[in-house]
């Protein structure tokens, strides 16, 4: 209901700013006088019914007592309503930076990595010239490899085995 109510001042202000179609007749033409309303004498009315409007309390002093105590009540239950509308908006702040902290303290900032992301990627295992030469760039940092007993009946195969390979990883 107070939906229509704006919607209906606001079309009319709209509509008496709005000029007049030509070729129809103003109601303001048929002024006393013959002459139009001038927005200078418009103003002057305007201003001396609120200086009448302002005598009104003299007129009636009880309307204007329960006025000004309507107005007293309307002003407390505003400060009231902005207090709690203040109160409110200040525990969801709080709760939001709350709730921030937690994320915060339950994830530490240098801490991002997650247990996929420290897995070792796939490496193909180390034979033939690929792996001298690891040997040689591993044995220049950690010293000379450590030799393993063979086995008697080890053949060739069986020292290097094939090792197939994972699936790969998306991406």
């Amino acid at each position: 209901m107070f939906f229509l109510l704006r919607i209906g001042f606001w079309l009319t202000i709209v509509l008496l700013l709005l000029p007049s179609l030509p070729g129809t007749q103003q109601s303001g033409t048929d002024a006393p006088g013959g002459a139009q309303v001038d927005p200078l004498r418009a103003l002057s009315a305007a201003t001396s019914a609120v200086s009448d409007a302002g005598g009104f309390c003299e007129r009636q002093p009880q309307a204007c007592a329960i006025g000004s105590e309507i107005i007293t009540q309307l002003g407390t239950r505003a400060e009231a309503g902005a207090q709690l509308l203040l109160g409110y908006i200040g525990d969801q702040i709080s709760e939001q930076k709350r709730k921030a902290a937690e994320r915060a303290a339950a994830n530490p900032a240098g801490d991002t990595l997650t247990a996929h992301d420290l897995s070792p990627a796939w490496q193909a295992p180390i034979g033939g010239e690929a792996g001298a030469r690891a040997d040689a760039s591993s044995s220049a940092i950690f010293g000379p490899p450590v030799a393993t007993p063979a086995s008697a009946d080890a053949t060739p195969a069986a020292a290097a085995p094939s090792v197939p390979k994972p699936p790969r990883r998306p991406s």
